[in-house]
């Protein structure tokens, strides 16, 4: 095998893991505070600024309570502090839980 050759398929072999996708990763959180459309877009808005973030679907589940479903990327985790940081201080939309998977 030619010297080159051999030098390119070892590099392929050695940078190959890096470039493989991390698996999707889901989270499910109780959330409180929606009161119209708009508020789904700024959550969703907020949201979608952590890094990661694929998806995100907010779904009715009572009166006031909704399901909140974030998938991403796999490449970091996501933790409901950092989520609570998104929707930003001053925000009155409260994650009441939060779980990976």
């Amino acid at each position: 095998m030619k010297p080159f050759a051999f030098l390119a398929l070892l590099l392929s072999l050695l940078l190959l893991p890096a470039f493989s996708e991390a698996a999707e990763v889901t989270y499910t959180a109780k959330l409180t505070g929606i009161e119209c459309a708009g508020c789904k877009k700024s959550i969703s808005r907020a949201l979608g600024k952590i890094q990661g973030v694929k998806t995100i679907r907010i779904v009715k589940e009572g009166a006031e309570q909704h399901r909140l479903t974030i998938v991403t990327d796999g490449s970091k985790p996501i933790s409901k502090a950092e989520a609570t940081a998104a929707l930003g201080k001053d925000s009155h939309y409260t994650l009441v839980s939060w779980s990976q998977g």
